[in-house]
């Protein structure tokens, strides 16, 4: 007897057998995985310049370390969160921010860059079989960007991981609609969408994106489909909780995920900077040093605090908080309802650079690997395949991925944006789109195939 139910325990512990295609196409992602590994790692210790950003997730991250109060909110806890484990798995006790570093935190970036690599090949694999999972990971493993930002103090890399974690969430949700667990498999996409929201916050409309999916796919009732969306955003919300009870009790208001939204929003709104960072600090430069003559000069490759300091002078008694908001609704007086056309053209403009521009190391610096040709052959690609695969297949997941996409980049736009803004979303670009791109050819060549078969003469009837 127990010989008799052994055997079916074995038949299930079974490896699956691959083809020698699949084989093939296996071994050729193990390499690449590898070798976009090695290549992430070769870029660290070569970082030449420190950004606003990074002091800011290197700072949050010693305070961390140290058992202290967040130093400050206008950056979410996720890398910080990240780099302090790092840290602390690696037997040190604080984070050095430097040029050249080689630590915990480009050791994280490098673990967040190969994890990419590995489901990327597995979404792929998935959704459109094993050579579409090797051009995928070919393309994410070699786009530039991403290996630079390995080098970095930045949240890209991480960003890049958890967004392409909340898509895959969403889909193993998905797939267990009907059965008895899918409630279960809904809460756990949803705790994973909190951690891509406290990891990059402009990732949150994304997944309210993924939410609005998943509650009407499949076309359920309005019951059915309330309950499926709502327990999606109840276990997201529950994540994030505890951080936005904690930020908004230090900064004695409500705090929604970051309080950086007002400032890069004055800097997205300001129509003669163009909506641009440097810019609108030359724009305001002779007032900076009227008021504050210490902060003359290029102030912007450090800091963009002179500039606030201004808009706080400009309303004596407010706090910098309340001056830029007030600020903001004067720039939605001037620019938005004033000059309706030209702030369209603004944000059109903005958005439209931050796709077609690569990143190349951002503030001044340029790396030369970087290639404005890759980054332009692999976004068109990857556009038109997810476009043609969504016209052709209407697949769930590239109707969601695209819908992601399109809200966090749109969300992005008013703010003060940039082309580095695309290095998080170019890993779930160039996924989703060759998997459009697959699926698109196999469906026209099926359709082919049909015309072929209906113009086909009819074989004689032999009497």
């Amino acid at each position: 007897m127990s010989k008799e139910k052994s055997a079916p325990a074995r038949k299930r512990l079974t490896r699956p057998n691959l083809t020698a295609g699949q084989t093939i196409a296996a071994v050729l992602i193990v390499f690449i995985v590898i070798a976009g590994g090695i290549a992430r790692n070769t870029a660290i210790g070569t970082n030449t310049h420190l950004s606003a950003d990074e002091n800011g997730y290197v700072g949050n991250t010693n305070r961390i370390l140290a058992g202290k109060h967040y130093a400050t909110f206008k950056w979410p806890p996720g890398t910080s969160l990240a780099f302090a484990l790092a840290t602390r798995l690696s037997g040190h006790h604080s984070l050095k921010l430097a040029r050249g570093a080689s630590g915990p935190a480009q050791y994280t970036q490098l673990a967040a860059g190969v994890l990419t690599l590995i489901l990327v090949a597995v979404l792929a694999w998935a959704f459109a079989g094993p050579w579409a999972a090797v051009i995928a990971t070919g393309l994410v493993a070699s786009y530039e960007p991403l290996i630079e930002a390995t080098r970095t103090f930045l949240s890209e890399p991480l960003g890049a991981l958890v967004l392409l974690l909340a898509i895959a969430a969403a889909l193993l949700a998905r797939s267990r609609y009907g059965t008895r667990n899918e409630l279960l498999w809904l809460l756990l996409a949803g705790v994973i969408g909190g951690i891509a929201c406290l990891t990059r916050s402009d990732m949150a409309i994304g997944m309210a994106a993924i939410a609005l999916g998943l509650a009407l796919s499949g076309r359920p009732g309005w019951r059915t489909g309330l309950l499926r969306g709502g327990t999606y955003l109840v276990a997201l919300m529950l994540v994030l909780s505890p951080w936005l009870l904690y930020a908004s009790s230090e900064e004695g208001r409500f705090v929604p995920i970051t309080t950086a939204g007002p400032d890069a929003f004055f800097i997205g709104s300001y129509l003669p900077g163009k909506g641009e960072l440097v810019p609108t600090e030359e724009k305001l430069a002779p007032e900076v040093c009227r008021h504050f003559p210490q902060d003359c000069g290029r102030y912007w490759q450090q800091s963009s605090a002179p500039v606030f300091r201004l808009i706080e002078a400009r309303h004596p008694g407010m706090s910098e908080n309340a001056a830029v908001t007030e600020e903001n609704i004067n720039y939605i007086r001037k620019y938005v309802l004033g000059k309706p056309a030209a702030f369209a053209s603004m944000l059109w403009s903005k958005f439209w650079k931050m796709w077609t521009t690569a990143w190349t190391g951002g503030n001044g610096t340029y790396h030369p690997d970087t290639s404005q040709a890759q980054h332009k052959i692999y976004l068109i690609f990857a556009v038109i395949g997810l476009l043609a695969g969504i016209a052709l297949t209407r697949r769930f997941m590239l109707i969601v991925s695209a819908a992601v996409l399109l809200a966090v980049a749109a969300l992005a736009t008013p703010f003060n944006d940039q082309p580095r803004y695309n290095v998080s979303l170019m890993a779930l670009l160039l996924c989703s789109g060759t998997i459009g791109a697959w699926l698109a050819g196999e469906r026209l060549l099926a359709m082919w195939h049909e015309r072929q078969a209906e113009s086909a003469p009819a074989a004689p009837v032999v009497s």
